[in-house]
């Protein structure tokens, strides 16, 4: 379709959407598409007979009407039974309707992890090297344990994951994967047991492997009996073989709830970073993937997904429908299918909700948009931050943990002094609560 029957055809679908609303909208005029214009008439290709019928008889003055608010009066209406289109009503109904579905679909088609599907940057690199070289048997002299610190959709998972599927694959049991919160479930459900030998064998199973991988570390900041099961578990390692790769949010320096000894621990091994990627690099990571699925990523279809959401879990997300589906009819399907696939990852209310937060802050106080997404020593950063995390919290009420990570804050205790900081000042300055609606009011 060219830009300028895209136009038309964008157009007369939003005039429709009013006239008709979503749920008719959706069932009658969602599989048409503007064909040909001409002085006199607008061909209009439907996917078939029925369609064509029911529309010239049910809904024909409603098209024709809103055929002249678009193009002006005098232009006929006429309807087109396209192969193509049934081509496209055929293919919606063969993928999942449900996000359970897709969820169940994308499991059975999922990608194995590998450190070799890591699409790094400058940042990752050398992390990926230790990684590999870890996997590979090699020894990093001295370290016996290596972590990872970077924001959320840094890749930290990923990484993790990557390293236990390759070694598993060369050798089953060689690595364990974990979270923090299960490390603390099987710590907990060990020593609830009341048994010495219970203990003694959930350490022994552990430092018995080649590799034990803990994600989501920071996440033991205030479970004390935990991180000394883990710094125990680190004695046990040492002068063996069996290296211990950790990965959390916040440098170990940053956490406040690390025992000393933990801490001294951690940075006593290889703490390496990863960054959260940019939009040229995130573009490269879903080409990969698209590629890894046997598609290949249209510009088009790249820019529009990165348009939708910045972040990297809703773009593979976008990404993983779209690929799956373009693989049904074996080809890229077009940038306008992805309204279709994934209405419900595209960018989510919380996502979009934080996302204009932070635009309309930014834009007001005459900042850059950076400066609201992570912890900054800059003065005049402070209060706007403290505003668009509040105005995020009257919006869309997010929990307190969620509302600190869009703002790159690891302790829901930051966030709580922030909101309740932004309450008083409302009940107090009558500037800022005048302020606070207007902002809201913009989001």
């Amino acid at each position: 379709m060219n830009s300028v029957y895209r136009e038309i055809n964008d157009g007369l679908r939003e005039e429709l959407l009013q006239a008709l609303g979503r749920h008719r909208f959706r069932l009658w005029f969602r599989d048409t598409s503007v064909v040909d214009v001409d002085e006199h008439a607008l061909t209009l290709a439907v996917p078939t007979d029925v369609h064509r019928t029911w529309l010239e008889f049910t809904y024909g003055d409603v098209l024709r009407d809103a055929c002249e608010r678009v193009l002006g009066e005098g232009v006929d209406v006429r309807l087109r039974v396209s192969a193509q289109q049934e081509a496209r009503r055929s293919l919606r109904e063969k993928l999942p309707q449900r996000p359970a579905e897709w969820d169940e679909l994308l499991e059975r088609r999922g990608l194995p992890a590998s450190l070799d599907t890591f699409v790094a940057g400058s940042s990752g690199r050398f992390a990926v090297m230790i990684l590999r070289q870890l996997r590979d048997g090699g020894a990093v002299r001295g370290a016996t344990t290596f972590y990872l610190h970077g924001a959320c959709g840094a890749g930290k998972s990923h990484l993790l994951e990557g390293l236990h599927g390759d070694v598993t694959r060369r050798r089953p049991g060689d690595a364990v994967y974990m979270t923090a919160r299960r490390f603390t479930q099987r710590y907990v459900t060990a020593l609830r047991a009341k048994e010495v030998d219970a203990l003694r064998a959930f350490e022994l199973d552990l430092s018995s492997r080649r590799l034990i991988l803990i994600d989501d570390v920071d996440e033991l900041a205030a479970r004390k009996a935990t991180q000394a099961a883990l710094v125990r578990l680190q004695e046990r390692c040492c002068g063996t073989d069996t290296r211990l790769v950790l990965a959390g949010r916040a440098h170990p320096a940053e956490i406040a709830g690390f025992s000393p000894s933990l801490r001294s621990r951690l940075l006593g091994g290889i703490v390496l970073g990863v960054t959260l990627p940019d939009r040229t690099r995130l573009g490269d990571i879903l080409a990969d993937r698209a590629m890894r699925r046997g598609t290949e990523l249209t510009q088009d279809v790249r820019t529009a997904i990165l348009d939708r959401t910045a972040s990297v879990r809703g773009a593979v997300g976008i990404l993983d429908r779209w690929a799956v589906a373009s693989a049904e009819v074996g080809r890229p399907l077009e940038v306008d299918w992805l309204e279709e696939l994934a209405p419900s990852v595209a960018a989510t209310a919380r996502e979009e909700v934080i996302r204009r937060a932070k635009e309309v802050v930014a834009q007001h106080f005459g900042i850059s948009r950076a400066l609201l997404d992570q912890p900054t020593k800059i003065r005049t950063a402070a209060f706007p931050r403290r505003m668009a995390m509040y105005l995020v919290y009257r919006a869309c009420a997010l929990p307190l943990t969620e509302l600190g990570s869009a703002f790159g804050l690891r302790s829901h205790s930051s966030v709580s002094r922030a909101i309740h900081e932004m309450r008083d000042l409302r009940r107090t300055d009558a500037g800022v609560e005048q302020l606070v609606d207007g902002l809201l009011a913009r989001i």
